[in-house]
């Protein structure tokens, strides 16, 4: 069994992603001379697309925009990730996509559930990625990091 996630990355995730392409590559503009000349292999191309998209949205943020840069990535989940995939926890990732929670409180609040076991399976889709626990001030805030969840069987 496969996952696939449409899924929101940090700055930091890019940043990180970004050198590691530098290290094997050397620089993006070598890649593009290698595109223009007609000479990039298949498997190199993708790479070079992602580099690309990616600077752009740094240069973006480093602009004055907001950053979002979102990816269509495969999960390393397991069955018992699945499992653990409920559908209380279902039921907050959508309550996620209806707007910004202020905090868990308020999350818990909205879904008319108890604090504590709210942040239990904040803190079991944080694990899997779906979403990612923001500090803000004295408040947590659950920040939905993932807008498309594919099963893929077989």
């Amino acid at each position: 069994m496969r996952w696939k996630a449409l899924r929101t990355l940090h700055l930091s995730e890019i940043q990180e992603r970004m050198a590691a392409y530098h290290e094997k590559h050397g620089s993006l503009s070598l890649l593009h001379d290698e595109f223009a000349k007609g000479r990039m292999p298949p498997g190199r191309f993708q790479e070079y697309v992602e580099w690309t998209n990616m600077t752009h949205a740094v240069r973006a943020y480093q602009e004055g925009e907001d950053f979002e840069y979102l990816a269509e990535e495969e999960l390393g989940l397991t069955a018992e990730d699945f499992r653990e995939l409920t559908p209380r926890r279902l039921e907050l990732l959508d309550l996620l996509t209806e707007g910004r929670a202020g905090s868990i409180n308020e999350l818990a609040e909205h879904a008319c559930r108890d604090v504590k076991n709210v942040h239990s399976d904040l803190k079991a889709l944080e694990r899997m990625g779906f979403v990612a626990l923001v500090r803000e001030g004295r408040s947590m805030v659950p920040e939905l990091l993932v807008y498309e969840i594919t099963l893929i069987l077989g």
